[in-house]
């Protein structure tokens, strides 16, 4: 009798046992699909620190930034980064892998993620109106890449010695530069804005202004977070020569190919991610007073035929309007983004004075005529020619890193704008 009883405890205690498991998994299975997976997926669910772990770690996250410890592109997954509900007007973005962005000096400023989010919404509108009356789309996406473009993960461990996307292209020392000649003009164009909206971050508004170039193009929506610090002065710029160049002699005599892995790749960017980066040239054009890699310059009297505004009709909805005649383009609807650089490009030639096709008023640099040359850069190349949703996915996810790279946040985890 005592041993039944013992085995008719045993199997109670067993089914009791049972019960709970399976009550943890259906609990599990319906967080799980509460987070917009699947049910019993395990993988797919974050763990998540206790609330005493979640402090102690913003306070080493504030203690690493105060002391210059900072910051290295996100290691986060951009093309599935979560969109802030619309039932919500604020959301704080996903938590950032470790060592990847940090909080303000001594753990945070208590920034309102409410009240800041409300700001880019109203900031975003008003810039909408603007890039689309001025036709600007192209400056301003080249002053917020050259922003976060001299970023070099070897200086991680020094902020903001490690460059990105930091507000110091606002400063003369930096704007003076080669590479960003002619850029103090989208400084002029964004002043108004930030006098409008102090409380929002240089390094942020001149992303912001170049995510909404993007979209008001035709581009993707880049999955992008808020909240970026701002260097305090010109002591924060980097040194001249973190950006590619356009034509040789490139640093140490290499090619090319050569260059453009050297360059990105201190960014830590793949070779399929610098020929996704590299279709931003869909949109813009070179001038001789700036770059000096064309002959044609400022004024509808050196253009091409489709810089020129009586003949170009290069915005996405064909209206009439190209902004500031003059300079050359890479392709042929220049402030309308889709795949036409890999399209247009199948059909230049290796350089500007080669191209004897009716594409001929195309610019096609070094640069850009090694991604069709090189066998690695060619294999993305001609999928991103023959597929745009791919480029546009690509890019969207590519975009997001480097508008990422070396930009200390408050919050520690950024701020999702929600959709609109």
């Amino acid at each position: 009798a005592p041993a039944a009883g013992g085995r008719a405890g045993a199997a109670d205690h067993g089914t009791a046992r049972d019960h709970a498991r399976g009550a943890r998994a259906a609990q599990e299975r319906q967080v799980d699909v509460d987070r917009g997976g699947r049910g019993g997926v395990r993988h797919d669910r974050i763990p998540r620190r206790p609330p005493g772990r979640q402090a102690a770690a913003a306070k080493v996250r504030g203690r690493r930034c105060e002391r210059g410890l900072a910051l290295d592109a996100p290691a986060r997954d951009h093309g599935r980064a979560r969109r802030a509900p619309q039932n919500r007007r604020a959301r704080r973005g996903p938590a950032p892998s470790a060592g990847v962005t940090s909080a303000a000096p001594g753990g945070g400023s208590g920034r309102d993620v409410r009240a800041y989010t409300d700001t880019l919404a109203a900031c975003a509108k008003e810039l909408r109106v603007f890039i689309d009356e001025e036709n600007c789309h192209p400056i301003l996406i080249r002053l917020a890449w050259h922003d976060s473009g001299t970023y070099d993960q070897a200086f991680v461990a020094s902020w903001p010695a490690c460059g990105g996307a930091n507000g110091s292209i606002r400063f003369a020392p930096e704007l003076a530069h080669g590479a960003n000649a002619g850029l103090k003009k989208a400084i002029l164009y964004l002043e108004p804005f930030n006098e409008k909206f102090p409380t929002l971050s240089w390094a942020d508004l001149i992303q912001l202004a170049s995510a909404t170039a993007l979209e008001l193009a035709g581009g993707p929506k880049s999955p992008l977070r808020y909240g970026r610090l701002d260097v305090s002065s010109s002591e924060g710029c980097p040194p001249e020569g973190r950006l590619p160049g356009a034509y040789p002699p490139f640093p140490g005599e290499v090619d090319a190919a050569t260059h453009l892995r050297q360059v990105f790749g201190r960014m830590g960017f793949s070779d399929s991610e610098i020929v996704a980066l590299s279709g931003a040239h869909t949109l813009g054009r070179a001038f001789k007073e700036r770059s000096g890699v064309v002959s044609e310059g400022y004024g509808k009297g050196t253009g091409t035929v489709h810089t020129n505004a009586e003949t170009g009709r290069p915005r996405l909805d064909s209206a009439p309007g190209l902004g500031m005649a003059g300079g050359k383009s890479w392709t042929q609807r220049w402030l309308a983004f889709d795949n036409s650089y890999y399209t247009d490009g199948q059909h230049a030639g290796s350089t500007a004075s080669e191209q004897k096709t009716s594409t001929g008023t195309l610019l096609e640099m070094p640069t850009d005529a090694v991604l069709r040359t090189d066998p690695i850069f060619r294999r993305s190349y001609l999928r991103y020619a023959h597929n745009p949703r791919a480029f546009f996915a690509d890019f969207a996810s590519a975009h997001a890193k480097l508008a990422e790279l070396g930009s200390c946040f408050d919050p520690p985890e950024g701020i999702l704008m929600p959709e609109h």
